[in-house]
């Protein structure tokens, strides 16, 4: 390809993209009447999982809200990429947004391909929900509380294992920044997903694993799992018996999982503003409030400015994380 060749590609991805970015611009200052037509909202994890979960929940309030259909579009892959791909090239008009979690920020920074600025290449519009993560034992592993924890661990360096959902992923980062500050060791035992990780420590192959409440509720309730400490500043909502580790002496140990909306890039500042408030304004009834917290998920909604201040806060945060504990990806 010769030099004329390319800069006449790029002039037509310019031309492009300014022409999609008028348009959108067009569209809102002349109808206003958002949203007239069905709206696509993109989740970048398979169906079924704790995103995809929390993405219908709010898919619904939107739809409920706006009196118009919102539909669930997954479509995973490459660590979430595929799917922000997608989000990131579409029009700027509010009928494509995307539904995203910590994971995606996560994964691009683990594999060292952060191939997105959450504030540059995307619009952020809202946090939407949060649920925190909890240290649980197998209750028969006599393990039942931090302390007794911690004193076993040190006195037998290496002899307790914990299981994660994957190397690299939350729960496994969690745990690594836990035993950093708390200074014992313990063995990793990975697997492919959340739910195999659990099965494993409730038939008491191993020993304990981090989780969120929503997966491991019903399991403390019937006396299977002890729940030692939340991951939390303050104590939780959904498990207010359950101490901080503050509380019980390891400091530092506050992780858990967010999700949140954004759009393309270059979205209009009133568009992405109305989005924000009609679903914050429909995430305030009690009754949404409720059914989240029923289901272990604490619904946090934002301005756009405060969701972009967040991005930015959990990108230097986890490479702070994974500085700390000198992480290395499992192969």
């Amino acid at each position: 390809m010769n030099d004329k060749t390319q800069i006449g590609l790029a002039l037509h991805k310019c031309c492009i993209f300014t022409g999609a970015l008028v348009l959108s611009l067009l569209t809102w200052a002349a109808g206003n009447d958002y949203p007239n037509k069905p709206i696509r909202w993109i989740v970048p994890t398979a169906p079924g999982a704790g995103t995809d979960f929390t993405a219908r929940k709010f898919a619904q309030i939107a739809s409920d809200a706006w009196q118009q259909s919102v539909i669930v579009d997954n479509r995973s892959g490459a660590s979430g990429m595929i799917g922000l791909d997608l989000i990131a090239q579409s029009p700027a008009d509010g009928y494509t947004l995307g539904f995203i979690s910590v994971s995606q920020f996560i994964d691009a920074l683990l594999l060292q391909k952060f191939s997105f600025d959450a504030t540059k290449d995307f619009t952020p519009i809202s946090l939407l929900a949060s649920t925190p993560l909890v240290l649980v034992v197998n209750s028969n592993s006599g393990l039942n509380t931090l302390p007794t924890l911690l004193a076993y661990a040190k006195s037998h360096p290496g002899e307790i294992s914990y299981s994660s959902g994957g190397s690299g992923g939350l729960t496994h980062l969690a745990m690594e920044l836990f035993l950093n500050k708390a200074g014992i060791q313990a063995t990793h035992i990975p697997y492919k997903g959340s739910g195999p990780a659990l099965v494993d420590l409730l038939a008491s192959r191993v020993q304990m694993t981090f989780s969120t409440p929503p997966a491991v509720l019903q399991h403390i309730k019937t006396n299977r799992l002890k729940p030692l400490a939340m991951a939390t500043n303050n104590r939780s909502t959904l498990m207010p018996d359950v101490p901080t580790f503050s509380e019980q002496g390891v400091q530092g140990v506050s992780i858990g999982t967010w999700y949140g909306l954004i759009g393309p890039a270059n979205m209009p500042a009133e568009l992405t503003q109305s989005i924000a408030k009609t679903i914050a304004l429909a995430a305030r009834s009690n009754t949404v409030k409720e059914n989240m917290q029923s289901q272990g998920i604490e619904s946090q909604t934002s301005t756009p400015l405060e969701f972009t201040r967040l991005l930015s806060a959990e990108k230097n945060q986890w490479n702070e994380v994974v500085k700390t504990i000198g992480f290395k990806r499992e192969q």
